[in-house]
């Protein structure tokens, strides 16, 4: 190994240190990148930013903008912060991301076999959440949390009002195919990998990020469902050793939803109840599918947090082979 690699490239780095730089790297995207997706798009539609205060989603032109937005902002804030961190951290970055074949190719299958499975847990974790309530003492904050809850679902349902098959896939490309990809590059392939090589127990590592990948949703009242998508998705990124069947099963889950809004409409989700005995069912699929992705899982700890860039499969270190979350 070069010593000039060992100096230039972060994940040579400690592993604090490398967080501390991607957090960095990411307020720099938001600032410079954020601002110009704001202004430029504002730009383009002849609005201001004040306009979008409280937007009216009625206004076609408004949504539009609205739309390009978050499909520019997926892109900028998460993609181009995921990728340059990892251009500063390995001599091959794509590799560094995860974008590679999966061991074996048909992880892809179980991810999204793994995210259908677990809709109905999803959805009875997302009620047992909306009727958990804060102490009095915090009765305040909980008001105001509620209150941007509805805002944010209104917003939500205005950019999903979709009045032909046109505007049906423009939805699944915005709010499906950038984030699933996008997301998963942020979440996964970087933050991920800093988090499990922090504590040194992958396990920790991927609940920490799923917890954040929750939390930066914006929705503290459905905070359990994500938190458990995220933590699916980091084991499906780390039994798998590649980002792709991840990206899959989280443009899964949000390309249902989609569908499920075009083809019933929200009130009609909003009102559907879950059986119980689909709820265990759909528990035991998802420990069924977990247990079996450990089962024949190639990867480990050598092999994502080995410094020997000429080593392809890296021999599995002392004290680090067996752990798995």
């Amino acid at each position: 190994m070069h010593l000039a690699a060992v100096i230039t490239y972060l994940k040579y780095k400690p592993a604090w240190l490398q967080l501390m730089v991607f957090g960095l790297i990411t307020f720099g995207t938001i600032i410079i990148l954020g601002t110009g997706v704001e202004y430029g798009v504002n730009w383009l539609y002849g609005f201001k930013p004040a306009d979008f205060t409280d937007p009216d989603f009625g206004n076609d032109r408004m949504l539009a903008a609205y739309r390009l937005k978050q499909a520019l902002l997926s892109i900028s804030l998460f993609f181009v912060s995921g990728f340059f961190f990892a251009y500063k951290s390995d001599q091959r970055p794509w590799r560094y991301l995860g974008i590679k074949k999966p061991q074996p190719a048909y992880f892809t299958v179980l991810g999204v076999l793994l995210i259908i499975a677990a809709f109905p847990l999803a959805m009875w974790l997302a009620g047992i959440n909306q009727q958990l309530h804060f102490p009095a003492s915090m009765k305040s904050l909980e008001d105001s949390l509620r209150t941007a809850e509805e805002k944010l679902t209104a917003a939500t349902l205005a950019i999903l009002k979709m009045r032909n098959l046109g505007e049906y896939f423009l939805m699944l490309l915005v709010l499906a195919v950038l984030p699933a990809f996008c997301e998963e590059i942020f979440f996964r392939s970087v933050l991920q990998r800093i988090f499990i090589q922090i504590t040194t127990r992958p396990w920790m590592g991927i609940l920490i990020t799923g917890c954040l990948f929750s939390l930066f949703h914006g929705s503290v009242l459905g905070f359990l469902p994500r938190a458990v998508l995220g933590v699916l998705l980091g084991m499906l990124y780390w039994y798998s050793g590649s980002i792709w069947p991840a990206v899959a099963a989280h443009f899964m889950h949000n390309a249902v939803q989609i569908t499920a809004y075009y083809v019933w409409g929200y009130d009609k989700l909003e009102n559907a109840s879950i059986a119980p005995l689909l709820v265990v069912g759909s528990l035991v699929a998802v420990l069924a599918l977990v247990w079996y992705m450990k089962r024949i899982s190639v990867t480990h700890y050598g092999e994502w947090y080995d410094t020997d860039d000429d080593l392809v499969l890296p021999a599995k270190k002392p004290n680090q082979s067996n752990q798995q979350p």
